[in-house]
């Protein structure tokens, strides 16, 4: 038993020894002055004497406090442990400024190993310093539940990476939310359409987690509510919309004191407030001109450029493949198989595209590969010359020319495609592709079939054919005109022709919603359905869909003589879909599917009830 343990225990022993050692440093990124806060380092092995670096422009208050915590798996036989160690410090800011926080430095095993630096802004803070001493990492700090929600505590922002950018290039936009009150949830949202740009999301996390961040020198608790990389479509100034969300903020009723039972109870309110980001505007410029290779096709980023061959010597009809293979980040999407000069007696075939793309917030990273499928039709010594492709980059903002490699290919004597042989005796002379190389530019073969011939002499002018040839023209001609004049005189009532086409936008969009409600995209499904709802009112009402709100339109059909209920529901089934997108747990099928119905119930009702 004492054997067995032993090994146990050496078995461990190489497991813990056989990770590599890892020592970081974590704290907030902002606190305010007097705030207290933990700077913790974690160890993945047991260390000792840890060294803590000078703490300027802060004064410990507390530390360390050792933790310690294992954790060990057993999955299809493979067994795994690890162990953390944790060393806490409680520090306080003593004054404004920005300060970093050096390495501190542990022994393991005999071997010194340095943590990561940190960063820490300290501001001056909204006068509840020292209330939150337990935050670490970049937590939210604490809200406060009694102020009066305005535009300096709550708002949103459209965050941009850069303002100015060459064309091919991308940038990232965050949409965010900045608040110091209790924000517990969303309603309305309006994105912003991001004309002139095509738009790709960024994946973030489904849960909106709140962190800190300092604007002004004050802290906010921020939320990435969005982020989309943006390709520019075009030159010039290109302003980005504002993004609209409705907030709803928790508050302390302000005549009761904080006590058991208001804690216990909740004696608070609700408060709902819409919050409106400011328009951006970003410059688009044109890619240089000085320097600018020819050939050049667009391509923007940091790129790098492979080529390969399936095999260098083959016989005749033999298939090789060329592969050429591109690396990196940048407008990869737009990327276009380069044109290789293959030599004559090579039948080369259209190339297979290979795209394996991520989008990140440094921009669209991956691979894009082409495979060219060649075959050599005849014996002989031949030149793949060398691609040459060219790019933009990105980073030194100079154009580069990427260089491929020369193949040389050896194909031995086989069956040839096309060969003609032409017997003299024992004598066998072959004639190749290329020795042959313009056909059909000289005598040329008498046309023989498919003849129409007419008898000499038969006349086609004044016959009733040839009235009926001129007739006919002119009275067809006569038709169009007047139904186009129709056509033309009923598009000109806009109205009316908007209020035909509300309920077939609307179908339209439903349909999208279907198709996403049978894939369980709750978050597409929802979209759509708000799409078809609030397009239907646009075109049904001629109405511009950046004026459209709950007011204006309830106004309108009241005076259209709707009935209330009808109203009432409309607005219901808004006010459904716009909290289902970012309540958790409210996107199942069964909603889904009650959601799909009552729209189709209410757009049928309000269409018989509305009069144009």
């Amino acid at each position: 038993m004492k054997q067995i343990g032993l090994v146990i225990l050496l078995f461990f022993t190489s497991i813990a020894y056989a990770q590599q050692v890892e020592f970081k440093a974590s704290a907030p990124s902002v606190v305010a002055v007097g705030e207290e806060f933990k700077l913790v380092y974690t160890l993945n092995q047991e260390g000792k004497n840890l060294q803590l670096p000078t703490l300027d422009g802060f004064d410990q208050v507390m530390g360390p406090a050792v933790g310690q915590s294992s954790y060990f798996s057993n999955v299809n036989g493979k067994q795994t442990q690890s162990v953390t160690f944790s060393y806490t410090y409680v520090l306080e800011g003593l004054k404004e400024g920005n300060y970093e926080i050096p390495e501190a430095t542990v022994s393991v095993g005999g071997k010194e190993y340095k943590s990561n630096r940190l960063k820490i802004q300290v501001v001056k803070g909204n006068g509840n310093a020292g209330s939150n001493n337990s935050s670490s990492g970049n937590r939210a700090a604490q809200p406060d539940a009694t102020a009066a929600v305005n535009e300096n505590n709550l708002f949103v922002k459209v965050e941009l990476s850069r303002r100015s950018l060459y064309m091919g290039e991308s940038l990232m936009a965050t949409i965010k939310v900045y608040t110091k009150v209790d924000l517990v949830n969303f309603g309305r949202t309006k994105f912003p359409d991001f004309n002139g740009f095509l738009a790709e999301d960024v994946p973030i996390p489904q849960r909106i987690e709140l962190v800190r961040e300092a604007v002004d020198g004050q802290i906010y608790n921020v939320g990435v509510i969005r982020k989309m990389l943006l390709y520019p479509q075009h030159t010039g100034e290109i302003t980005i919309e504002p993004f609209e969300l409705e907030c709803i903020v928790r508050q302390r009723l302000a005549n009761s004191g904080r006590n058991f039972f208001d804690e216990f109870f909740g004696n608070y309110k609700d408060v709902r407030a819409m919050r409106r980001s400011k328009p951006v505007t970003v410059t688009v410029k044109e890619l240089p001109q000085v320097g600018k290779p020819a050939g050049f096709s667009g391509t923007v980023g940091n790129i790098t450029m492979s080529t390969s061959i399936s095999a260098d010597t083959v016989n005749a009809n033999d298939a090789i493949t060329y592969k050429v293979t591109f690396r990196g980040t940048g407008n990869l999407k737009l990327l276009k198989a380069p044109s290789i000069n293959f030599p004559l007696d090579f039948e080369a075939y259209d190339p297979k595209e290979s795209r394996e793309l991520n989008v990140t917030e440094r921009g669209t990273t991956g691979t894009v590969s082409f495979e060219y499928l060649i075959i050599p039709r005849y014996s002989g010594d031949y030149k793949i010359p060398a691609i040459r492709f060219s790019y933009f980059d990105s980073q030194s903002n100079t154009y580069k020319t990427l260089n491929g490699t020369e193949y040389n290919i050896h194909v031995n004597k086989g069956v040839e495609k096309g060969e003609s042989d032409t017997f003299s005796g024992n004598q066998v002379k072959s004639f190749k592709k290329e020795d042959v190389r313009k056909v059909g530019e000289d005598i040329r073969y008498l046309k023989t079939d498919g003849l129409k011939l007419r008898a000499a002499g038969v006349r086609f002018f004044a016959t009733p054919q040839y009235w009926l040839a001129l007739l006919i023209p002119f009275v067809l001609f006569v038709i169009g005109a007047v139904l186009n004049r129709r056509r033309i005189k009923a598009n000109a009532d806009i109205v009316r022709v908007k209020n035909k086409a509300a309920n077939k936008m609307a179908k339209k969009r439903l349909k999208l919603a279907a198709m996403a409600m049978k894939s369980h995209n709750a978050e597409q499904f929802y979209e759509e359905v708000l799409k078809a709802l609030w397009g239907y009112m646009s075109y049904k009402l001629n109405i511009d869909p950046a004026e459209l709100n709950r007011d204006n339109i309830s106004g309108i059909l009241q005076k259209k003589e709707v009935e209330e209920e009808r109203i009432k529901e409309f607005i219901a089934v808004l006010d459904t879909c716009e909290y289902a997108r970012y309540a958790p747990g409210s996107n199942s099928d069964q909603e889904m599917e009650k959601v799909y119905a009552d729209s189709i119930e209410v757009i049928t009702k309000l269409d018989k009830a509305i009069r144009s």
